[in-house]
Parts: structure tokens; sequence; C-alpha cells
């Protein structure tokens, strides 16, 4: 382990730092996992024990994982990260030591302890300068522009004058707001919208009886899981190959993380009813005060009726509903109409790309760095011609 001094005036006493190969989490380490996620500046489900381990056992493939941890002078957990080495960067064949980023992970930052976040990317950029594994320059996907980790990150560059760029960035809808249900809907989405809405509703309750419930504590999880994947499976994403129980492997990892997380009260698995038959199913992730997205999907042959859209109706009152909860971000890609038109929030999400020590180190990462400004410049000029 490299041992790293503290270079914050906050942040006292020496670190040490590893990245070990990994293909599961081990039992001795879940413990100060699970307590570092509940003091984490930003939490962030993706990122928790109980997911990085499922997504090791079934998503991993032939990939090569490295489980980043940073510890204080006493052993404390004071930051996690799983690493791979990227084989190109965009177009460029150029490697790259990445945040692990699989198909199923949306938010892709590290869990840090509040007020550790400079002494974790200071000790984290000093272990990579000084390992042979470690690829050219670090490559940080789905991280939240803003916020304590965020700004951690740019003051250890800074102290270290070690270059650093976004190589993309991009909205996406978040809920955040003390407003009640009511007082959100009204204010957010547009009247026309609102009144369509209502009438949809009140035809799909022509239908037969329509209800909401909520997975509770005791609940039948398994039954649950059945029932989404069975729902997913006959849409669009059956036929298109991209539903969860058409790969074994994604449909482990469902099974295995949301049994993990309602153990552990860390999902909130919605289901919409038509006369007790579900039409429409929705899991978010939680982590308090924070909520996330995750997977939702409706009966096709219900879809005048917009199923997913009132699930989703749904869950903008219980999320303001919840005392333990503050935000919840949708994951969602920037343009998507429907939660575009619900959620009325924003959450800057980057690209970051970070220098590491050494001169071909340095030429790979000034390289991507030159290709990233001038791809930007051409798309400036050809929106500008468009306009």
């Amino acid at each position: 382990m490299l041992h790293t001094p503290a270079r914050s005036g906050l942040e006292q006493g020496a670190f040490t730092v590893e990245a070990p190969v990994v293909t599961s989490v081990g039992r001795a380490l879940v413990a100060d996992w699970e307590e570092l996620a509940l003091a984490a500046s930003e939490p962030n489900s993706y990122c928790e024990h109980w997911f990085i381990n499922a997504a090791l056992r079934h998503l991993r493939g032939d990939e090569v994982v490295r489980l980043a941890q940073v510890r204080d002078h006493v052993g404390m957990l004071i930051g996690i990260l799983p690493l791979t080495s990227a084989p190109q960067f965009g177009r460029l064949r150029i490697a790259n030591t990445s945040n692990w980023n699989h198909l199923q992970n949306y938010c892709g930052g590290p869990l840090v302890r509040a007020g550790y976040e400079t002494s974790f990317w200071t000790a984290l950029l000093d272990l990579l300068d000084g390992s042979e594994w470690a690829d050219n320059f670090l490559s940080l996907r789905l991280i939240y522009a803003d916020g304590p980790v965020r700004r951690g990150l740019e003051e250890a560059a800074s102290m270290e004058q070690r270059p650093i760029h976004i190589a993309q960035s991009y909205e996406r809808a978040i809920l955040a707001t003390e407003v009640s249900s009511d007082a959100y809907i009204e204010r957010t989405i547009r009247p026309k919208k609102r009144k369509e809405l209502r009438r949809q509703a009140k035809r799909l309750g022509e239908l037969g009886t329509v209800s909401f419930e909520h997975l509770a504590a005791d609940g039948p999880v398994e039954e649950w899981c059945d029932q989404y994947l069975e729902l997913e499976a006959a849409g669009w994403k059956g036929e298109g190959g991209t539903a969860l129980a058409v790969d074994a492997a994604s449909e482990q990892f469902f099974r295995e993380i949301i049994t993990s997380a309602h153990k552990l009260g860390r999902v909130d698995f919605l289901r919409l009813l038509l006369d007790g038959r579900p039409i429409a199913m929705l899991v978010n992730l939680r982590s308090p005060p924070s909520v996330w997205s995750y997977k939702i999907t409706y009966d096709e042959s219900f879809a005048r009726y917009s199923p997913g859209v009132l699930i989703e109706l749904e869950t903008i009152g219980q999320v303001l509903n919840d005392p333990e909860i503050e935000r919840a971000d949708s994951c969602a890609k920037p343009d998507h109409s429907m939660i575009n038109s619900l959620w009325g929030e924003r959450q800057m999400i980057e690209h970051v790309v970070v220098a590491l020590n050494g001169p071909a180190r340095k030429s790979a990462y000034f390289l991507c760095r030159s290709v990233d400004r001038l791809g930007a410049t051409l798309r400036r000029v050809r929106n500008k011609n468009h306009d």
C-alpha cells in the first residue's frame, strides 16, 4: 500500500491506499463499506457494497476490476471506488484508467467520507502515478458536476498542478423541492398535460379497480422480481433483446441487488395494479437523503392510459412525502421527454479526465484533451450553421 500524507489542514495524519483486483466483495470489507455509505458526503446506491458485489459476480465478464480503497491513519475507510482499464478514449485507441461503468450503472461517483474528499483524491491519484498497471490518465464518467466530491477532485488536482478537463457534460432531470407534491405537479407539469393525465387515469379506472402498492419490508420480494421481469420481457425491451430476463447474467444481477437492497431497506419497489394485476412497476434505489431511479416497465397493451407516467406521478408524491429523502435522481438521458416533463430540476453530469504524472502519460492526456476540444469546436460551428 502507498502511504500518502494528508494535504488538507482539516485532515490530519497519514493515509493508506490500495487497489487490489477483485471478483467479489469480501465479508471483512462489508461492515466498513456500510459504515462509509452512511457517512458519505454524497450517497450513491450504485457504489454501495451490495450493488458492486452483484455487478462483480454477474456483469464483470473478462474485465479486470480493481477496488480502490483509502484509509486514514487508524484504518478507517474514507473512500472507495471501483476502477478498470478502458482500451480506448472515444475513437482514440489510448488506454486509460476509468471508474468501472457497466450497463446497469447510472451514477459513477465514489463513496467518500464527508470532510475527506480532497485527501481521498490525492491518495488515489498518487497511487495511480506510482502504479505500472495504471493507464495514461484517469477517466471518470457519470460524475456529479457540483458537490463536495467534485470540489475535492478539483482541489487535489490544483494542489499538485495536475491538469484536469471536462470531456463531456449534460443535464438530467432530478426532483429536489420542499413544496408539496400537489403544488409541485401543478407548478412543473403543463396544464394541458395535467388535464390529459387526469383523463387517462379516469378512463383506466373505468376498466376496473386501480391501486398502487409499495413492497413492504416483509413483502414477497421474489414474487415482485418475477412480475417485473415478466412484464418487461413482454414489451419492446423483450422484442429488442434488452430486457433483463433475456440475459441470464442480467436477470441474476437484478434479482440479487433487489433482494439485498430489500433486506437493507435500500429499495423502493412500486407497482400499479388493475384489478390486482400489475400493469406498471418501478424500482428506485435509496440511500437517504437521496434516491435513484433504476428501472421502470409497463404493460404496453394499456399504453393509451400512460401507466408509466401514472406510476411516475405516484412516485413524486412518495418522494416528496418521505421525511428521509431530499432529492431524487432520474438517471435518465438528457433528452428523455417523459421524465423531463414531470421533474423540473436538473443535475449537471460530467465526464472528467485527470492527468497522471509521467512524460508518456502526460502526452496521452494532452492528445485526448486536444481531440476533445477540437470536437467541441466543430460541434459549436455545426450547431451555429444549423441555426
